[in-house]
């Protein structure tokens, strides 16, 4: 008997080592999350390889190097890579290996990572900004611009700041811009159409001319950057405060209580506010020797419980739906950013992209400094300087 045991521990012991296959093997993870999200990675590989007998190694590589060194890596490179933002999705595509559709649950998230029909990773995470306000000061959220003016113009009226947006940030007012129908671009067989740039339409004219407007009212502060922003809030001086859920964290340790909604159209808008969607995700290296494997680990990396997990460990959103409405279920500040990233709209999966933001926020820039030049002006300027650096 004491032999049986013997001979049955060693095959569970072989058994552990072996998946799949083939024998186990040892992954590459590279990321460029850090703190609180590298924890998480660390639990979640640890508890992998204790699942499966894979080893994973994991590696920091800082955020804007990650896709230049991914696509200059041999097969010395990663296996898998956690934190792949969806707007790289067209650029990275070579890199990634075709995965298996599945159904998932979180249609808009497995639709930010795929191709052409393939899907090349796995959604991770979401973010939208939102507007975050102090109950105690703003009992009943502002449902219409016109509240929100009301309300903002009363906490000028009593000393405080009132909103804080940044509008010059066209990442924060691309909602404005798609409620006016000017997105960055436009479509054209299911695909972005470069040629068909949103700042050129008259709706862009519409939502430039409202933001220069919102500029010149009083309690509208579009100067203060994160750290202002969180200083006021705590001392109870500030009462909203349109920013992401990168900040709840910050904003849970000034001792507020805090609560979150999506912003109202504005006026005269034929849409609905539609802040842009930024995803991150985890792919599976075309040149890694061990897919199965880094397949596995990808998809333990995605599962609700894993998001839930990052979030709680990080404050990185969950990409699936149902995840992310749990937590707001656990935590009412939530409900607004849940709201938003339902309601967003994804950021363009083209590197056409990066030739955009900047003169963008320029024209942005411009609209609160240079009131004498027409908003139309100034966002054909940007539109010059876009189509050059395309080459349109």
């Amino acid at each position: 008997m004491c032999y049986l045991r013997k001979v049955r521990r060693c095959l569970s012991t072989l058994l552990f080592l072996l998946v799949g296959t083939g024998q186990a093997v040892t992954l590459t993870v590279w990321t460029h999350y850090v703190k609180g999200d590298r924890d998480w990675l660390n639990t979640q590989a640890h508890d992998f390889t204790a699942r499966t007998g894979h080893r994973v190694q994991i590696r920091t590589v800082a955020f804007g190097d990650l896709w230049r060194r991914w696509s200059s890596a041999d097969r010395a490179g990663p296996d898998v890579v956690v934190g792949v933002p969806d707007e790289w999705l067209t650029g990275v595509a070579p890199l990634a290996a075709p995965l298996p559709a599945r159904a998932l649950g979180d249609e808009a998230g497995q639709q930010a990572f795929t191709l052409a029909g393939r899907v090349l990773g796995l959604p991770l995470m979401a973010e939208a900004v939102a507007l975050v306000y102090n109950p105690r000061l703003v009992p009943r959220p502002p449902t219409t611009w016109a509240e929100l003016e009301e309300v903002v113009a009363a906490e000028a009226k009593a000393a405080r700041l009132g909103l804080a947006l940044d509008l010059t940030d066209p990442y924060t007012q691309a909602g404005v811009f798609h409620a006016y129908g000017a997105p960055m671009f436009g479509q054209k067989g299911g695909e972005a159409d470069l040629a068909a740039l949103g700042l050129a339409t008259p709706g862009a004219a519409q939502a430039a001319t409202f933001l220069r407007e919102l500029g010149g009212r009083p309690g509208i502060r579009s100067g203060l950057n994160d750290a202002s922003a969180l200083a006021a809030f705590g001392h109870g001086r500030l009462a909203l405060w349109v920013t992401g859920p990168w900040n709840v964290e910050h904003l849970f340790r000034t001792g507020q209580d805090l609560r979150s909604v999506p912003l109202p159209p504005p006026p005269g808008a034929a849409q609905s506010w539609q802040p842009y969607v930024g995803r991150q995700g985890v792919m599976v290296a075309a040149r890694s020797p061990d897919q199965p494997a880094a397949l596995a680990l990808a998809q333990a990396l995605t599962t609700q419980g894993a998001q839930i997990m990052l979030y709680k460990a990080g404050g990185r959103l969950p990409s699936h739906p149902a995840a992310r409405a749990q937590l707001a279920n656990e935590d009412r500040t939530l409900g607004g950013f849940d709201q938003a990233i339902r309601a967003g709209v994804p950021i363009p999966s083209s590197p056409a992209v990066f030739s955009v933001w900047a003169p963008w926020r320029e024209a942005l820039r411009r609209l609160q400094t240079e009131p004498r030049q027409p908003a139309r002006a100034l966002l054909d300027e940007a539109v010059r300087q876009i189509r050059a650096a395309l080459k349109l």
